[in-house]
């Protein structure tokens, strides 16, 4: 809980009007700064971790794979969660959405690097989303670095189809922490 000051009460006997006066200009500042914040981001409760990054990772969040047509929207809202947490934070430059729609890489193979290495990608997304028989979905994703060909990560997530945007923040702090080596919750 923040701290605040009554500013209904009096200023304290003995120091005059002019703390009474520092205090109501320091409560308006505080004010206006946390105004801008609130504009800056929508979500004033949810914490953005900003990093001065020497240089951003290039990074691609294709589609993730929908074995259904029923999933695909979920597949794709997905991945839209996962590049919208990473590209506010300053460490990651997603490459843009329309580039990648022809792209579909399977969790369960290992992507041609070469061909993401040409698009200048550094890290690579890829993910899969399924519905289980019981109704809930089951969300499977790996991390690669492109260069190398290695894995960094990779997470499996059951949950409800209610879950899916909580899920797509959990492997967003995923895959900032494997990155950055940095904690952080989308």
């Amino acid at each position: 809980m923040p701290d605040y000051q009554n500013l209904d009460q009096p200023a304290a006997s003995g120091l005059g009007g002019r703390t009474a006066v520092r205090t109501v200009c320091f409560a308006a500042a505080v004010g206006l700064a946390m105004l801008t914040n609130l504009r800056a981001n929508a979500d004033p409760w949810v914490q953005r971790p900003v990093l001065k990054w020497p240089q951003r990772v290039v990074l691609a969040v294709p589609d993730f794979i929908a074995p259904s047509p029923e999933d695909a929207g979920s597949a794709h809202m997905l991945s839209q969660i996962i590049a919208d947490d990473l590209s506010q934070n300053g460490v990651f430059e997603p490459i843009d959405r329309l580039a990648l729609l022809d792209r579909k890489v399977s969790v369960d193979e290992l992507p041609q690097f070469a061909d993401w290495r040409a698009t200048r990608t550094e890290e690579l997304v890829v993910g899969r989303v399924v519905r289980r028989p019981d109704g809930r979905i089951q969300v499977a994703f790996r991390l690669w670095d492109v260069a190398s060909g290695q894995q960094l990560t990779g997470q499996e997530y059951v949950g409800s189809p209610d879950d899916l945007s909580r899920i797509g923040h959990m492997i967003s702090s995923d895959i900032y922490e494997r990155v950055t080596g940095e904690k952080a919750h989308f």
